[in-house]
């Protein structure tokens, strides 16, 4: 007989207070080290800072090259807050023109408190995300706790936006969906996060949500475009170009910090054409997978799941702090309405794997991403596998 837990009772206590345990640590090792003068907070921010600051000043465009970005975060930041010296570890900005929409506002205020209130709010809106997905406090001890989301508010990374972006429009993406198309449209200032939605939205007929995101999003590059200048988009192009060259050809980066099949192969020692053709063949795969998954009559959480997991393995430039995308997935099939005792016991081992991966890629150096993906996505084949032995759902499409 196969034991059952209702959605009411199905709050894992163990897993709740493995979370709060660990939340508890990280934030007692944080202290410790800001205390001691060893953390410093917001490097990744600097530069969104500084463009946001050139962007006040009519010159957003000048901010794609690196050498005045440069120039610019040497004359506002003090020598001793970042750990290293800016020409041995660059910060480029290669994102979207639209982008200077929240960074700009963000400029006119001093650098730390722009720096905790951007990452106060992000973090609001990811755990505002969490809690109407899964309105349990295992689900917001989960979603606190995972490494990926300490490295994002750390750095003062822009993942955590995008994550809860990703994550509330799929949530609304049948409940409300002109606001679902609309928070897609803003994720083009991460467009790698939404490789897939177009994919997905086409296949089953979402044809509003296609519509609004397709409409907003050409308003939003509209606005920043008049307000910043069309020489941004050339600027955008050109430092895309550049990060793919140093990025992804020369290794300028180095290649661990890629949580991309790329990444690992050319850790590993292959040359370029094997490692993005590998990625490729990962990809074209994951996406095939993801279509077919949501053209089964499966419920929402496990198509939901499906997509967040599959979505770091199409691109080749993904950082450890955008797989946060998959503790969005861990919440979805925690809402899920019935949960079986093998279910909650895969879901268990998965999440401890994933969190495990998350905190030792700091000493491994290792691309640790895809390993963290491919946890999850057997974590989901194990319940489709689970459903259909059990009749629970039919294996046609709908």
């Amino acid at each position: 007989m196969t034991w059952v837990i209702s959605h009411e009772d199905g709050e894992d206590r163990a897993q709740a207070i493995a979370c709060l345990v660990l939340l508890s640590m990280t934030i007692l090792a944080l202290a410790l080290m800001f205390i001691s003068g060893a953390g410093h907070p917001g490097i990744d921010f600097s530069c969104f800072w500084a463009a946001g600051s050139m962007a006040l000043k009519g010159h957003a465009a000048t901010a794609y090259d690196w050498g005045q970005l440069r120039q610019m975060l040497v004359q506002m930041q003090p020598a001793d807050h970042a750990p290293y010296s800016y020409d041995q570890m660059p910060v480029p900005f290669f994102y979207p023109p639209v982008f200077f929409l929240v960074l700009a506002p963000l400029a006119l205020l001093p650098f730390t408190a722009a720096f905790w209130i951007w990452s106060a709010a992000k973090l609001l809106c990811w755990l505002l995300v969490v809690y109407s997905i899964r309105p349990r406090s295992g689900a917001l001890l989960l979603a606190l706790a995972a490494p990926p989301v300490v490295y994002d508010f750390l750095s003062g990374q822009s993942s955590l936006l995008a994550a809860a972006l990703l994550g509330g429009a799929l949530l609304l993406l049948d409940r409300r969906p002109i606001i679902s198309g609309f928070l897609i449209a803003l994720l083009i200032f991460k467009p790698q996060y939404g490789v897939l939605l177009p994919l997905v939205l086409i296949a089953t007929g979402r044809w509003s949500v296609v519509v609004t995101a397709s409409l907003m999003a050409s308003a939003l590059l509209l606005l920043s475009g008049t307000i910043f200048g069309w020489d941004t988009f050339t600027g955008f192009r050109e430092a895309a170009t550049f990060a793919t060259t140093q990025f992804h050809l020369t290794g300028a980066l180095p290649w661990y910090k890629l949580q991309s099949i790329y990444g690992l192969f050319r850790l590993a020692g292959f040359g370029y054409g094997v490692a993005m053709s590998l990625q490729i063949l990962v990809a074209s795969a994951c996406a095939v997978w993801v279509l077919i998954t949501w053209r089964r009559d499966v419920s929402f959480a496990v198509k939901a799941a499906c997509l967040l997991a599959a979505t770091p393995l199409i691109s080749p430039y993904f950082a450890i702090y955008d797989m946060q995308v998959l503790v969005v997935a861990l919440v979805f099939l925690m809402s899920d309405d019935r949960i079986t005792l093998p279910s909650r016991r895969s879901f268990r081992f998965g999440v401890g794997i994933i969190f495990v991966l998350g905190y030792v890629f700091p000493i491994a150096l290792v691309p640790v991403g895809p390993f963290m993906c491919a946890t999850l996505i057997a974590v989901i084949w194990m319940r489709l596998r689970q459903l259909d032995a059990s009749g629970t759902i039919p294996v046609r499409a709908s």
